[in-house]
């Protein structure tokens, strides 16, 4: 334990991207002997990692950079570090409104972050770790670990500023994820998931995703594997004979619908039809019966009309999600949808949020009521007041009460009671 680390705190919103990125920055920070804290106040060195694909998410970011203007004025040593996405689109302007911010730098230069920090703190602060050396706040097996395949985006949704902040779509090489993952496996991580903005337009040295997938499955001490998020407009028969054949590749999709209207689905440049979604949810049931389907449904896009809307819940209502994730229609600048006219009033866009939500409620408990019984297995990532918590393959959470440690194993769990987000189980 190296006494008086240096401490730093990093609070990231935002997509699995972003945490995968605030990851990459602590394991840099952890590399260089700086301790990570669960407490701000304690820090010297603090990352607020923002995301501005809704405006929400952005205000909250930048009401985050505000609140934290005392602890600069406590502490004038404290290093305050702007990244991601907000970072990205406000550049420098984010230090004219704040000006104690000491770094600012955008999602695109994420890659370059270590030559920034080490600048930013001028010389390591603690002792390098030596090979095997391990800290006390990285004694935590990492049993589930996130694994960014590729950067960026090329499909410009026209509601998306993702592509503005991210920049083009960039894949990584096969053998550099290939070799990640069997370092991660090697300190025990048992699952992993491969993160993209569209994982399924990867490709690398002539292979494609379904190949990296295959890939992977060959990694020894690697159990599951899942991925995210996957455009229906590049969803092939390839990929989907690599997940119904590949033992290591879990029972999950999460396909973004968007929307059930061909009109709707035109303006956002989808690239899809309704028809064409239906065919690949056949395609995917066909294939693999257990599937897990969840989604994505944005609700309020310029110019939805009830029965734009009414379209949406009837292919919700065929398709029946495992879970919906909805989202109220968020201008953004740069976008296309931008510039459109005909916005929906604010009250359309609360009452047909709240539809979606009641349907997903619904569907989702009725789902999970029907595992009550059945036997699942589980993987064990965590514990919280001396409950174990894990995930189906189906990406269903579980919560099991066990004398016994189960902490980081696959168990066997028969599901017993059965909520709207969650299960319990005991084991067998």
């Amino acid at each position: 334990m190296i006494e008086n680390a240096k401490k730093y705190y990093i609070q990231t919103y935002g997509c699995q991207m972003n945490v995968a990125d605030s990851n990459l920055m602590a394991n840099h920070l952890n590399a260089l002997g700086l301790k990570s804290t669960d407490n701000k106040k304690e820090a010297d060195i603090i990352i607020v990692n923002t995301c501005t694909v809704r405006d929400h998410a952005e205000h909250r970011a930048l009401s985050y950079v505000g609140k934290i203007k005392d602890l600069k004025k406590r502490n004038p040593d404290l290093k305050i570090v702007v990244a991601g996405c907000v970072a990205e689109r406000l550049g420098e302007n984010i230090k004219k409104r704040f000006s104690y911010v000491d770094l600012v730098f955008g999602a695109k230069s994420i890659e370059g972050f270590d030559k920034v920090f080490d600048k930013l703190l001028k010389s390591p602060s603690n002792p390098p770790l030596k090979k095997g050396e391990k800290e006390e706040f990285r004694n935590k097996i990492n049993i589930s670990k996130f694994v960014t395949i590729m950067r960026g985006c090329d499909n410009y949704c026209s509601y998306c500023i993702v592509p503005y902040v991210r920049g083009r779509e960039k894949s990584r090489p096969i053998n550099e994820i290939v070799y990640e993952i069997t370092s991660m496996a090697e300190n025990e991580t048992k699952e992993v998931t491969l993160l993209g903005q569209n994982v399924n337009s990867y490709k690398s040295e002539g292979n494609d995703f379904a190949d990296l997938l295959s890939a992977v499955n060959n990694v020894k001490g690697i159990e599951r594997i899942r991925y995210m998020t996957s455009h229906p407009k590049d969803l092939s028969d390839k990929l989907i004979d690599a997940m119904a054949n590949l033992e290591k590749v879990c029972e999950h999709i999460h396909l973004p619908l968007q929307s059930g209207s061909d009109r709707i689905l035109n303006l956002m440049n989808r690239q899809y039809t309704s028809e064409k979604y239906m065919k690949l949810v056949d395609k995917l049931k066909n294939k693999i019966p257990d599937i897990s389907l969840t989604t994505d449904i944005l609700v309020g896009f310029p110019g939805e009309t009830d029965e734009d809307f009414q379209k949406t819940l009837d292919i919700i209502n065929k398709i029946q999600f495992s879970f919906m994730f909805a989202f109220k229609y968020s201008q953004r600048p740069l976008t296309n949808a931008s510039k459109l006219g005909d916005t929906v009033a604010q009250k359309d866009i609360e009452e047909r949020h709240a539809k979606i939500l009641n349907a997903a409620y619904g569907i989702s408990a009725e789902k999970n009521a029907k595992l009550i019984g059945t036997r699942q297995e589980v993987l064990v990532e965590e514990m919280r007041s001396g409950t174990f918590i894990g995930n189906t393959r189906t990406n269903k959470k579980v919560f099991i009460n066990s004398e016994e440690d189960l902490f980081g194993r696959l168990v066997d769990v028969e599901i017993t009671d059965a909520k709207v987000n969650s299960l319990t189980g005991k084991c067998i």
